[in-house]
């Protein structure tokens, strides 16, 4: 398995210029999209509050602080406690567009960029760049933050082993099926975006992704599996997979060509983007890179 959060703990620091200082209530934004959230993080900004911080930890790449407040999860957000912060400003996603009304009353509320597609990577710079207008930040301090990932992205792509191609794939408690990840998800523009190519290519939904049963994923004979894992599932998961006869006969699984990852959020920012890029290149190297497809 991946060591959980080796991109954060040893590279997050080499992305971050020196921190311009801001006006005090510039930085009371609260988060109820975690992708707003782990920008505002990647820009040195510490949210006010974010949705659902004990599971935010569990999923993400990097660690909230400890001054920040836990608002409840996004589709009943706690409100009274949000009212008493006095954020300045409030971040939702398109899941969260029904709260606007209530939640305007507390404070302006931003919708965040939703770009899919083929600009599903590109989404994570948005979202960075309006982070940075909101904390008033100056935008060299946003475009060097963004300028330092990419370097880190072209450095990862120079590196990576091109071998086999990757299918990053969910899979769910039956243990006949799983989520895999298109072209048009975030992770799939993450895999185009190293030069890798996607094993599934096959359709998808409007996000770039679909369910679909562990025998359509047969054919995939020469991938190197990204098994997406979340934590609190994982036990039932890994329980029922243990017992599945199908997962056993993928050629994947039987030859070992299976790597887990944990912190994954399918519609994160840019250092959701920047970590599973990494795992991908971790995943690639031995024994992976050796074999012939």
């Amino acid at each position: 398995m991946l060591n959980r959060r080796f991109f954060i703990t040893g590279s997050l620091a080499a992305l971050l210029p020196p921190m311009p200082v801001l006006a005090k209530d510039a930085t009371r934004i609260a988060a109820v999209d975690w992708a707003a959230a782990e920008s505002l993080l990647a820009l040195g900004v510490t949210p006010l509050a974010v949705a659902d911080t004990g599971y935010y930890n569990q999923r993400m790449p990097q660690l909230l602080p400890a001054a920040t407040h836990d608002i409840g999860p996004f589709w009943e957000v706690n409100l009274e406690l949000l009212d008493r912060l006095r954020p300045g400003l409030i971040f939702i996603g398109a899941a969260s567009l029904f709260m606007t009304p209530r939640l305007n009353e507390i404070a302006p509320v931003e919708v965040v960029e939703d770009m899919r597609g083929e600009n599903a990577y590109g989404r994570a710079a948005a979202i960075l760049r309006q982070c940075g207008r909101a904390a008033g930040l100056p935008s060299s301090h946003v475009e060097a933050v963004l300028s330092n990932i990419e370097q880190r992205m072209q450095s990862l792509a120079a590196s990576v082993q091109r071998v086999r191609p990757v299918c990053i794939l969910l899979p769910d408690q039956s243990g006949s099926r799983a989520m895999v990840y298109g072209n048009g998800s975030m992770p799939g523009s993450v895999v185009t975006r190293l030069g890798l190519r996607n094993a599934w290519q096959g359709p998808t939904n409007a996000n770039g992704f679909i369910q679909v049963g562990l025998d359509q994923l047969m054919a995939l004979d020469d991938a190197v599996f990204m098994q997406i894992e979340i934590p609190s599932l994982a036990p039932q998961t890994n329980w029922a997979l243990s017992d599945s006869q199908l997962w056993h006969r993928l050629p994947a699984v039987r030859e070992g060509r299976v790597v887990r990852m944990q912190q994954f959020y399918p519609f994160g920012g840019c250092l959701s983007t920047l970590h599973l890029a990494e795992a991908l290149a971790r995943a690639l190297q031995d024994p992976f890179g050796a074999g012939t497809p």
